[in-house]
């Protein structure tokens, strides 16, 4: 794929640089030149040769001799000389361009001489050279040499007449200006197509790159809410076990065994409740649960499984016919993990009940309009007795705040309500499509 360096590079080359010819236009090409000689050689066997073509060209010096070697020449220089230079993507004048103009040259101007109808080889001769040559510039210059050639050739041919120079100039001017016409306009068209296809190319680059960071930035985030969570839960439990260690020992040594007991049962209690972190934790960053049932299913094993690993007793309502989109359910889940875990660590209470229930459509309350196959959003709930604390306060974990980006991020928002009765932490979810 281009990245945007390569596709600069390929601008620097400039807006005339000519591309590649595939195999379909070579073929293309190839029945062109053979129908050319064909049509060459039919006009060459019916000219008639030297000065018997009557008073009209009494002066006329063309013979079928000469049509006929110019053919021949023509196909030859198709062959050894144009053909390789058109299949080529180069973008420079160099000398096998040069020497393929300077053989078509030749060639219109010796096909004219020998017969003035083998002026038609011009409709192919022309192209081609819009073809062989990589910009308009030059493209231009190698059309008016032909056309001068082919000039000449008239002369030649029909000799030496104020009407042999006006029949020469009106014919040949207005194939050099058609040819001019229609070579622009199709050179517009081809850089136009190249600019889109490199512009497309940048385009496809640009998301994957974008694509690629978002990935990585969202890696990113994930580890330093693990590596806070970690710091909050774990590593502190780990500290408190630490010093009641070295308490213990000191204990012991000093000849106190009921302390050195106490200590050993706070040090039993704490691992519990550092195992019970890491549990939740792993819980906190596992499957959704999603997978193998609906949302109620879901939310009812992850209170059943917190209830064993905490002690804190949960109950579940979730009102029926419920339909959310596959995201929103996966949010459902976790602002419900992230709030029971908070439960665990922070109230001190030893039940909690969550609720999940239909409620107002925030994206319809926000005047967004929704199609006839969108639901109700929905609201979470998850409610304890325990001490509660004051929502107003700085927060030093990570949690809550990563619940209220996460529901942000859903276009949904949170509501923390805390007191001495309690605290209820609410989750507001906008409907969508259904899964």
């Amino acid at each position: 794929m281009t990245t945007a360096a390569e596709g600069a590079r390929t601008a620097s080359r400039g807006a005339d640089a000519r591309p590649g010819t595939s195999r379909v236009a070579m073929r293309w090409w190839d029945v062109g030149a053979g129908v050319t000689a064909v049509v060459l050689i039919v006009l060459a066997l019916a000219s008639e040769s030297g000065g018997d073509g009557g008073s009209a060209v009494g002066s006329a010096v063309g013979s079928r001799p000469l049509a006929l070697a110019a053919t021949g020449l023509f196909v030859l220089t198709w062959l050894l000389l144009a053909r390789p230079v058109v299949q080529r993507d180069d973008d420079q004048v160099g000398r096998a361009e040069v020497v393929v103009v300077a053989a078509v040259v030749v060639v219109g101007g010796l096909a004219v001489a020998g017969a003035p109808p083998l002026a038609v080889l011009q409709a192919f001769l022309m192209p081609l050279l819009w073809t062989v040559l990589p910009t308009p510039r030059s493209a231009i210059v190698a059309n008016v040499l032909l056309c001068l050639s082919i000039s000449a050739g008239f002369v030649v041919s029909l000799g030496w007449s104020p009407d042999t120079l006006a029949t020469a100039a009106t014919s040949e001017g207005l194939s050099l200006l058609f040819s001019i016409a229609l070579g622009l306009w199709i050179t517009s068209i081809a850089h136009t197509g190249a600019e889109r296809g490199r512009l497309l190319d940048e385009l496809r680059a640009a998301q994957d790159e974008l694509a690629t960071r978002h990935r990585e930035a969202g890696t990113v985030a994930e580890r330093e809410r693990l590596a806070r969570e970690i710091h909050d839960t774990v590593a502190q439990s780990l500290t408190g076990l630490v010093m009641l260690s070295q308490q213990a020992r000191s204990s012991v040594a000093a000849g106190d065994a009921a302390a050195g007991l106490a200590q050993l049962d706070l040090i039993e209690s704490s691992a519990r409740d550092a195992l019970t972190d890491a549990r939740t934790l792993v819980a906190a960053t596992a499957s959704s649960g999603l997978d193998s049932g609906d949302l109620a299913d879901a939310l009812r094993r992850l209170a059943g499984r917190f209830s064993r690993e905490s002690g804190v007793a949960v109950t579940v309502d979730v009102e029926p016919g419920l339909a959310l989109p596959r995201d929103h359910q996966v949010v459902v889940i976790r602002a419900a993990q992230e709030a029971l875990a908070n439960v665990r660590k922070h109230s001190g209470s030893r039940s909690a009940h969550v609720a999940l229930v239909r409620g107002a459509d925030l994206a319809g309350d926000a005047g967004v309009s929704r199609g006839s196959g969108a639901v109700a959003g929905v609201v979470l709930s998850v409610r304890d007795e325990g001490s509660g604390f004051d929502p107003a306060a700085a927060r030093h974990g990570f949690g809550l705040d990563g619940l209220d980006e996460r529901l942000r991020l859903a276009g949904g928002r949170l509501e923390v309500v805390s007191g001495a009765a309690g605290t209820t932490v609410t989750a507001h979810l906008p409907g969508g499509e259904p899964s």
